[in-house]
């Protein structure tokens, strides 16, 4: 069997271990993780938010996307409605930040921090939360400005057994930004800062 596989067949088994399994995914602190950790930088950010997404394109166009990509993504959500949402609405509670729809999602942030105008740390990220084995990690950035949050993400789907953030559990807060590697991440595969805005619900 090819070493990759290897690994990631590790990775479901220590998983359940780490994360604790056979939890009830409805609601906030109902996933992997148990219940979200108080923030006090994240505290701000508490509620439900709602995906914008003509927001979302101006915010990826100020980004430097062309035209064309942006009329390419409204042709493909106007011309096909049964898809859905660019990104689901969020409920944020601590250093949780739960997923609308079925099944339900979640970004747990931890090491987080404040640099730039933004809070930028890491989260990992279950599209659905009763599946604790399928788990991507993220870097996050974070900018609230009166009703309308910024999420700025890049993703790495499969994480290295390696790391030392999957043997642990790192706080919600780190000490300071001195050591932020989000620009240059270790490892590979690590996707292109991708960026949604949401509003708060009102």
């Amino acid at each position: 069997m090819p070493a990759t596989a290897l690994r990631f067949i590790g990775l479901l088994t220590i998983l359940p271990a780490i994360l604790g399994c056979g939890v009830d995914a409805a609601g906030p602190g109902g996933g992997p993780f148990g219940a979200p950790a108080a923030s006090q930088l994240l505290a701000p950010l508490a509620g439900e938010w709602v995906f914008d997404f003509e927001k979302t394109l101006a915010a990826r166009k100020a980004g430097g996307a062309t035209d064309e990509q942006i009329e390419y993504l409204r042709m493909v959500y106007t011309e096909n409605p049964q898809l859905r949402k660019m990104h689901p609405d969020l409920t944020i509670s601590g250093n949780e930040a739960v997923s609308s729809g079925t099944p339900a999602g979640e970004y747990r942030f931890f090491a987080m921090h404040e640099h730039d105008g933004k809070l930028c740390g890491k989260a990992w990220h279950h599209e659905d939360r009763s599946d604790p084995g399928d788990m991507s990690k993220c870097y996050v950035r974070l900018k609230l400005e009166s009703d309308r949050l910024t999420l700025e993400l890049r993703m790495q789907e499969v994480p290295d057994l390696d790391d030392l953030d999957l043997r642990s559990t790192p706080p919600a807060e780190a000490d300071s930004g001195a050591a932020c590697d989000a620009d240059h991440p270790a490892g590979s595969d690590w996707s292109e800062w991708t960026t949604f805005v949401f509003v708060r619900k009102r």
